[in-house]
């Protein structure tokens, strides 16, 4: 941690006392991506009673739904981020003649495709199942680099049966040509949508996604934790700035919330640089830190 930014500890009854700030992480990639996302946070004493209260255990709390939904966040930033180790710029899409519900069937063809596939060059993926509208299941697979379509195609048919028993389906993103790679950074943003609350009965305790072995994610570092902070947006400017001076924002992509208090930024690569960490991602903050003393 570069900075750790404590102001001034508000004292209330009972002896606690807290200061509402903003938490700042960054992933820097090693081909340059950079994911950048800040979030309130409270310093405080927790009470002792508060750490003392039981557990539910996953999947029996009352409030499970609201379960579902964290799991599902969890498992959509964890494709995400593998979805981009990868440098995933390309996605299929799986689909059978055969009328498949059970997941875990639809599950043993794809590993046996993805095994045949990784003979010739070890195949680096990750993949969503989606359920199509007749119950059946279809499966979006991200890679890195262009397949031979013709052998994934030709793969895929001697997995499910034969000809006419399956296909797959080449998706270009949207305005691009057929075949046509995607940005790394928007392609992991979109192919993570496709996790929702269906996937199978016991959604929180199955995997939301496959993703094939060794993927390696660099490790989120904090950038500063800023307490008695001005707003949320006098700090995504200088964050913003930051970005820009170190790795540039020409294709950033941006959420912010007003209602959360919250933001998330992301760039694409930057082809002939590599990134190692420690980050250098620090430089315009110090400088706004020198001109505030």
């Amino acid at each position: 941690m570069r900075h750790d930014i404590v102001g001034e500890r508000a004292t209330f009854e009972k002896g606690y006392c807290y200061q509402e700030g903003i938490a700042i992480r960054h992933r820097v990639f090693p081909d340059g991506q950079v994911e950048v996302n800040g979030f309130p946070t409270t310093d405080w004493s927790r009470c002792k009673a508060m750490q003392a209260m039981p557990k539910a255990k996953r999947g029996e709390s009352e409030n499970r739904d609201t379960n579902v939904e964290s799991a599902a966040r969890r498992a959509k930033q964890a494709l995400r981020l593998k979805c981009k180790a990868i440098g995933a710029d390309h996605m299929l899409t799986l689909t059978t003649r055969a009328n498949i519900e059970d997941l875990d069937e639809f599950h043993k063809l794809f590993k046996r495709w993805a095994r045949i596939m990784s003979t010739s060059k070890r195949l680096n993926y990750v993949a969503v199942p989606e359920r199509q509208e007749r119950g059946a299941w279809h499966l979006h697979v991200a890679i890195n680099g262009k397949p031979a379509r013709w052998r994934a195609i030709r793969v895929w048919l001697r997995v499910v049966g034969g000809k006419g028993e399956g296909y797959v389906h080449l998706r270009s993103p949207d305005g691009g040509h057929y075949g046509q790679g995607w940005e790394q950074h928007k392609l992991a943003g979109y192919i993570s949508k496709y996790i929702g609350k269906d996937v199978g009965v016991a959604a929180l305790n199955r995997k939301r996604y496959w993703a094939s072995q060794g993927i390696d994610v660099p490790a989120k570092a904090t950038y500063c934790t800023w307490m008695g902070y001005p707003s949320m947006y006098e700090v995504l400017k200088v964050v913003m700035a930051d970005l820009q001076h170190q790795f540039g924002v020409h294709d950033v992509v941006a959420r912010v919330s007003a209602r959360d208090g919250a933001f998330w930024l992301s760039t694409g690569p930057r082809p002939g640089h590599a990134f190692a960490p420690p980050s250098p991602f620090v430089t315009e903050y110090e400088r706004f830190l020198g001109a505030r003393s």
